[in-house]
């Protein structure tokens, strides 16, 4: 397996690889930007449960008690980055988290005729993060942007569409608020998001961030990846330089 260098894949932080199947992009995902525990996971797979881990029950329960070994003996916990920043804290690794986030997926496969189909069905970012949300039942926290990582990896790969609007999360969501609905900086992250877990309220406020980054000339450089990059100035630049906490 060979790991496709990060410059070819403009501004995208998580690696990639080459000839990688679906079901181990799903697994990817869930592991977010903890890269580690993910490659220690996949290198513990057979290649039948590397092809087939949500679409038999057997090999899910296989990889299943391979992940729960892995948690229980502290493995993930040794090998897991805990910088501040992280999409994916070392505690949201837990077996039950992960038990939980497959039977969503292979449930969610089984009734629409397999992965495949459920990721074709989805088509946009967001369209994947709304289907996502419910399977992170652990993060339910507008900043834990878990869900929203699972679909932009998906999109980096080729299997949906960029999101059209910044899925904003952590400080980006304060950044924007601020900036945008004139929200007073003296509102900290968790009030922020408490006020706008109304969906309405907060795809309003990402419709707003859109069309101020498309007016943004300094991130039309990244292409169709902007509104990703946006997400990440808002929360790197905008909350950083104006308004810290």
């Amino acid at each position: 397996m060979k790991t496709i260098e990060e410059t070819t894949v403009p501004c995208c932080d998580v690696r990639m690889y080459d000839d990688f199947s679906l079901p181990m992009i799903m697994p990817q995902g869930w592991f977010s930007d903890q890269h580690d525990c993910f490659q220690l996971f996949l290198k513990g797979l057979t290649a039948d449960e590397q092809a087939y881990l949500f679409g038999n029950r057997t090999v899910l329960k296989s990889v299943k008690s391979k992940y729960k070994r892995l948690w229980d003996d502290g493995t993930f916990r040794t090998v897991s980055t805990k910088g501040r920043g992280m999409h994916k804290l070392p505690g949201q690794l837990g077996y039950g988290s992960f038990s939980y986030w497959a039977a969503c997926v292979s449930n969610e496969s089984s009734d629409v005729g397999g992965l495949e189909a459920l990721i074709g069905g989805l088509k946009t970012v967001e369209t994947a993060h709304d289907k996502f949300k419910p399977w992170f039942y652990k993060t339910r926290k507008i900043r834990n942007l878990n869900a929203a990582d699972a679909a932009r990896l998906l999109a980096r790969y080729e299997y949906l569409e960029p999101e059209e609007r910044p899925l904003l999360a952590r400080g980006a969501l304060r950044g924007a608020a601020i900036l945008l609905n004139d929200e007073p900086p003296w509102k900290n992250r968790n009030r922020l998001e408490d006020e706008y877990q109304d969906p309405r309220k907060r795809h309003a406020l990402e419709e707003a961030a859109a069309t101020y980054i498309d007016e943004r000339p300094e991130l039309a450089c990244f292409g169709r990846w902007r509104m990703e990059e946006g997400e990440n100035w808002f929360c790197k630049f905008v909350h950083k330089e104006w308004y810290p906490e």
